[in-house]
């Protein structure tokens, strides 16, 4: 089921879904992605939330930072990249670099903590 539209103003853009899995709970959204947008969880002493807040998914337990990754488009391609996060982003079970981009493809498996959260597009 799909619920929800989170969209950045800046065009040109790609629709993508993606299906967000934790403990807590499993939905499947739909982005509208422009540029960047910054995964991680809500912070109780500041006013900033990420773009994509995975709080209610349980990611204080779950080991995602508050500013754990970014998703961009650029050039008509998906990229991730790991923020300097504490406990790591992995790409199809494999750990990534922090602060490097890497190129993402329909049905890929990223990992925030141990948030599981699969792409379409």
């Amino acid at each position: 089921m799909i619920d929800e539209v989170v969209s950045m103003a800046a065009e040109p853009s790609r629709r993508i879904s993606i299906t967000i899995s934790s403990a807590v709970r499993t939905r499947t959204i739909q982005l509208k992605l422009a540029e960047r947008l910054v995964i991680g969880r809500a912070d109780d002493s500041g006013p900033d939330a990420p773009g994509l807040d995975l709080t209610s998914y349980g990611a204080a337990e779950q080991g995602v930072s508050r500013v754990h990754a970014a998703l961009s488009y650029e050039d008509g391609l998906v990229y991730v990249e790991d923020l300097g996060s504490t406990s790591g982003t992995r790409l199809n079970g494999l750990p990534l670099t922090a602060h490097q981009k890497y190129r993402l493809r329909s049905q890929d498996e990223l990992e925030f903590g141990y948030v599981r959260v699969t792409m379409r597009f």
